[in-house]
């Protein structure tokens, strides 16, 4: 196993608005590494099957193509991020 496989990818949360055009607006840039990867937005309208989860509006590099399930929690996407930057490194 080499060095690069044994340092933990290190995420960064930063809480930003996002006009989603509906009233999910708490959003938060997902920063790896010094690098944007994602936008997470929290649903928030009662209509949703999952109020209060966070959705990956955006993916960016690794991450771009990828259409997810809402996470439960913040600490479950930011567990999610560092999995999928570990696993695409290769």
């Amino acid at each position: 196993m080499t060095k690069r496989h044994n340092v933990e990818t290190l995420v960064v949360l930063q809480p930003i608005a996002v006009d989603t055009d509906s009233s999910d607006r708490e959003g938060m840039l997902v920063i790896a590494n010094g690098m944007l990867v994602a936008v997470l937005v929290q649903l928030n309208d009662p209509e949703e099957t999952r109020p209060g989860s966070w959705f990956m509006e955006a993916g960016f590099g690794r991450l771009r193509d990828m259409r997810l399930q809402p996470f439960d929690t913040l600490d479950d996407a930011t567990r999610w991020v560092r999995q999928q930057m570990k696993l695409l490194a290769g």
